[in-house]
């Protein structure tokens, strides 16, 4: 492919997994404390929050199910 064709959605994503299993450990672990980090500020990781997860989906025609 030369290097001034567009890449396809493929291309792309697989250029993409090449590039993130090329990267150290090190990197890696880094990356995703960041990221939970990130998650923990914006308060996504509260726990009322991951509680809500938790809760089972209100049956069919349960009244709380109303629009």
């Amino acid at each position: 492919m030369a290097g001034d064709e567009p890449m396809d959605f493929e291309s792309l994503e697989r250029l993409q997994l090449r590039q993130w299993t090329a990267l150290s450990t090190a990197a890696k672990v880094d990356f995703f404390e960041e990221m939970i980090q990130l998650a923990y500020s914006s308060g996504a990781l509260r726990p009322e929050r991951l509680a809500l997860r938790d809760e089972p989906d209100p049956p069919c025609g349960d009244p709380r199910d109303q629009p």
